[in-house]
C-alpha cells in the first residue's frame, strides 16, 4: 500500500467514525457527540489534503485528471465547502451526512487503478487542467452539502422541528442557499471554461457531448433553486426538492454522463 492510499483509507476511516459517532451520540443524547464528529470529519480533510499534494507532487500537475483523482477532490471540496459554512452557521449536526457523502466518494476513488499516468493529448493543458476541473469539484461540493442541508430541512418539517440531532429546518434552508449562491457562479464558471477547452482541443465551443448536455440541465436546475428559494408561496416548498434533484444531476454529470454514455469525456471518467 502507497502512503498515498493509506491516507486515503485513514480518511475513509475517519468519515465513517464521524457519522458513527454522531449517529450514536446524537441516540444517546450526548451533546459532545457532534464536536467530536466536526472533528473527525476535519481529520480526513486533512487526510485528503495531504494525498492531493502528493499526489500533485508526483505527477507534477494538478492532482485532479481521471476519476480516482477526482473523487478525492470531490470528497476534500465537499469537506472544505461544509467546514467554511461551519464557521458561520449552526450546521454542526450536518456532520453524518457530510461524512456519508464523502465516504461513498472516497470508496469509489479506491476502487479506481492509482497509477500516475501520462495525460492524453486533450487533458495537456495544465491551467485549463487546474482551473476548469479545480472548479467543477468545488462546484458539485457544493451541491453536495446544499443536498445535506435540504435532507435536514426536509426531516425537520417531517418531524415539526422536533429533531434535536439535526439544524433547524430555517438554518438548514439558509445553509443550502449561501451554498448554492456560491456555488452557482463557479459552475457557470467550470462550464465556460469548459468550453474554451472544448474549442481548443476539439475546435468547437459545444459539441452536444453527454457531459456538456449534463451540466447545462444542471445549471438550468440550480437556476431554478435560485428563483424559487426567497419564495414564501408554494412554489417555495419546491426548493429543498430541486436541490435534491440538483444533487442527482450532479452525480450524473460527473459519472453517469462519462461511463454510461460515449462522448468527448469518456476517457477522463470524471
Amino acid at each position: 500500500m502507497t502512503i498515498a492510499t493509506a491516507l486515503l483509507v485513514a480518511a475513509l476511516i475517519a468519515l465513517l467514525g464521524a457519522a458513527l459517532i454522531a449517529v450514536v451520540g446524537g441516540l444517546a443524547g450526548r451533546a459532545g457527540a457532534s464536536a467530536v464528529a466536526f472533528g473527525a470529519v476535519l481529520l480526513a480533510g486533512a487526510f485528503l489534503l495531504a494525498s492531493l499534494t502528493l499526489r500533485g507532487v508526483v505527477a507534477g500537475r494538478a492532482p485532479w485528471s481521471n476519476l480516482h483523482e477526482t473523487a478525492i477532490a470531490f470528497a476534500f471540496g465537499v469537506i472544505v465547502v461544509y467546514a467554511g459554512l461551519e464557521r458561520r452557521l449552526a450546521i454542526r449536526s450536518l456532520a453524518p451526512g457530510v461524512a456519508l457523502v464523502g465516504a461513498g466518494l472516497l470508496w469509489l476513488a479506491l476502487a479506481q487503478p492509482d497509477e500516475v499516468r501520462p495525460l492524453v493529448p486533450a487533458l495537456q493543458a495544465p491551467l485549463l487542467l487546474t482551473v476548469h476541473v479545480g472548479t467543477a469539484m468545488l462546484a458539485y461540493a457544493v451541491g453536495a452539502v446544499a443536498f445535506a442541508a435540504a435532507i435536514a430541512e426536509l426531516a425537520q418539517l417531517r418531524a415539526g422541528g422536533r429533531l434535536a440531532s439535526l439544524p433547524s429546518a430555517a438554518v438548514s434552508r439558509t445553509a443550502a442557499y449561501r451554498a448554492v449562491l456560491l456555488g452557482f457562479p463557479v459552475l457557470t464558471a467550470a462550464i465556460v471554461l469548459g468550453a474554451v477547452w472544448a474549442n481548443l482541443a476539439w475546435r468547437s465551443y459545444w459539441s452536444n457531448d453527454p457531459k456538456e448536455l449534463a451540466a447545462a440541465a444542471t445549471w438550468l436546475v440550480y437556476a431554478g433553486y435560485l428563483h424559487v428559494a426567497g419564495r414564501r408561496d408554494r412554489w417555495g416548498g419546491l426548493a429543498p426538492w430541486l436541490l435534491i434533484l440538483g444533487f442527482a444531476a450532479v452525480l450524473f454529470t460527473y459519472l453517469g454522463a462519462g461511463l454510461v454514455f460515449v462522448g468527448e469525456h469518456s476517457y477522463a471518467g470524471g
